[in-house]
């Protein structure tokens, strides 16, 4: 054989050997690096990265992304990640891995350097700045000395109110739902089809072939049937979807509550209010976390398997592209099962282990919804996760459930500091939440007991003494405390509906030391916000009244019509009016 068939393929091979040797890892493991900072906003790190591909494998170490709200700090870090793809798969090109290894996962861990990235800002929650400013706006410096012309003389703004804004984007979202709703049920696409079928009916009636009338019968009386209970299915999702949209309503009445709260806060005055009290305790220390739980989300999401097949495209620029069909089809990239141990916690971590099952970016080829499920234990504290992520349909949705008791609460801050807080120390809590989504709504609960513990309030902004002695002995006896929240809205628009009971104990102090003046400025200022909420709130309830009643006009006939004339067809298509073939004896 001759050298200059053998040398040129030769130098190809260790060209091709070289690069996968001394290349392939670091190009691999920078590409990770820039990929995870362009999605965090923040520095990554990977300590090593190691392939090998006999067997196809892939290990990292020391892996961390930071937090690009707390520049020394890391939103996660793991000390192991490997695997084992497996090979059949990989001919066509798919990464199937049988079961994968993730060791040492920890979350908020400090970190020596700054994890700022250059020319990238991070931005603020929404929902976090503005329960951060109700909390800080909160009036406590004036407790005596509330003038009544003062109260009565002060105007409010129908644009500055959050009520306001509010009803306005219902009305506009009600609308646009109620036109959705109604192209979906338009009587014309249900008539159409029932007289498709009478037109078939018709022509059936004139076959002489006994056997093909007989066929075309039963399969016009199994289209009716179908129409008429596609009709009232589609009208049971329309009614809910109707009435889920008017539920929508419900969220004005809180916004007045804040408009009440943001009033009497403009008038150095405190608000009395439980729910308007209980946002200004937990409200700061809630929205930390909630703001935490949208980057996860927003993370996530970046990275979520799409609930499209992605397999059978035709994208063929000229031609007809044929199929043939596998008996055995591989996602692109899919985990059978990843081992997962890890840590809880900066002081006196909790160690948990679980697994992930089904994780893949073609959840509609795999056929399964990917699933998760955690626990951990250490003397009296337990730890139980789990959750599931199902794509396999047209809508993704989500369901999850943590519970973790015995948690030790050595300091917890709620309130601020430039209104009010309170301190608790030595404590012991005990979280139960749940949350589901699908597609972009929220669905959620939350509840935080804390029992044990020393409750010390901080009233030092208080200028008043009555007011600021009331409220410190109001919480000196206490020894627990429950802080719930109820979780609704969008993905990007979260809705938290706040609840404890220290706002009970705050707001008995108010009253006590301020009740009867405060509670006059507040009933001015309510009368003054109801009266500028007044026309949006009268227009958005008229506007789901008339469109209720105009849809369920609509649905009345057009249930009526079709029910009516599948009747008559399938009278006409009993067993009794076939033309049975004649005999000759």
């Amino acid at each position: 054989m001759r050298k200059t068939y053998i040398l040129p393929r030769l130098v190809l091979l260790v060209l091709a050997w070289a690069f996968f040797f001394f290349a392939f890892d670091p190009i691999l493991k920078w590409g990770l690096i820039k990929g995870l900072e362009k999605g965090a906003k923040a520095r990554a790190e990977i300590a090593s990265l190691k392939t090998t591909f006999l067997p196809p494998s892939l290990r990292i170490t020391g892996f961390a992304v930071a937090d690009s709200a707390n520049e020394y700090a890391n939103l996660a870090e793991f000390a192991e990640l490997s695997f084992a793809a497996e090979g059949a798969p990989l001919l066509e090109k798919k990464l199937v891995v049988d079961q994968a290894s993730l060791k040492g996962l920890r979350f908020g861990t400090p970190r020596k350097t700054s994890g700022k990235l250059p020319f990238v800002k991070e931005e603020p929650s929404e929902l976090a700045e503005a329960l951060k400013k109700e909390s800080k706006d909160f009036a406590l410096d004036r407790a005596e000395g509330v003038k009544e012309d003062a109260v009565k003389d002060y105007k409010v703004s129908p644009d500055e109110l959050e009520s306001v804004k509010l009803a306005k984007k219902l009305e506009e979202d009600y609308n646009r739902d109620y036109k959705a709703i109604s192209e979906r049920l338009a009587p014309e696409k249900y008539e159409a089809g029932m007289d498709a079928l009478k037109a078939r009916y018709e022509k059936a009636k004139n076959e002489k072939n006994f056997a093909k009338q007989a066929k075309e019968y039963a399969d016009i009386g199994k289209e009716v049937k179908k129409l008429t209970a596609d009709f009232k299915k589609d009208k049971v999702e329309a009614e809910a979807a109707l009435a889920k949209a008017r539920d929508a309503f419900k969220a004005v009445e809180e916004a007045r509550k804040r408009d009440t709260a943001a009033v009497m806060a403009k008038m150095k005055l405190p608000s009395m209010d439980t729910q308007s009290i209980a946002r200004m305790l937990a409200g700061p220390a809630i929205a930390e976390k909630t703001a935490l739980a949208q980057k996860w989300i927003g993370l996530a999401r970046k990275y979520m398997p799409s609930n499209s097949k992605g397999v059978l495209k035709n994208e063929a620029p000229r031609g007809r592209l044929v199929h043939f069909p596998r008996e055995k089809t591989y996602p692109t990239f899919l985990v059978r099962r990843l081992e997962l141990t890890g840590e809880l916690g900066r002081e006196d971590p909790l160690a948990y282990s679980g697994e992930i099952a089904g994780l893949t970016t073609q959840p509609q080829v795999y056929g399964h919804p990917t699933t998760a499920e955690l626990k951990g234990a250490k003397g009296a504290r337990r730890l139980d996760l789990k959750a599931s992520l199902d794509a396999t349909g047209e809508t993704v949705k989500t369901d999850s459930r943590l519970s973790y008791s015995g948690m030790p609460v050595k300091e917890l801050q709620l309130g601020s500091p430039s209104s009010f807080q309170v301190n608790i120390a030595g404590a012991t809590g005990s979280f139960e939440g749940a949350l589901k989504t699908a597609g972009e709504n929220l669905d959620g609960r939350a509840a935080l007991r804390l029992a044990g513990g020393s409750f010390k309030a901080d009233a030092s902004k208080i200028k008043a003494a009555p007011l600021r002695s009331a409220v410190e002995s109001s919480f000196s006896g206490l020894s627990s405390a429950l802080i719930e929240t109820d979780i609704a809205g969008t993905v990007k628009d979260p809705e938290l509906s706040i609840n404890t009971d220290l706002a009970n104990a705050l707001s008995r102090a108010f009253s006590g030391a301020m009740g009867a003046e405060v509670k006059k400025a507040r009933e001015e200022a309510q009368k003054k916000i109801d009266g500028a909420l007044k026309p949006y709130q009268d227009k958005l309830n008229g506007l789901a009244g008339d469109k209720q009643a105009e849809l369920g006009k609509k649905l009345q006939g057009t249930e009526g019509r079709l029910s009516e004339a599948g009747e008559k067809l399938l009278k006409g298509l009993a067993p009794g009016k076939l033309k049975l073939p004649k005999f000759k004896l």
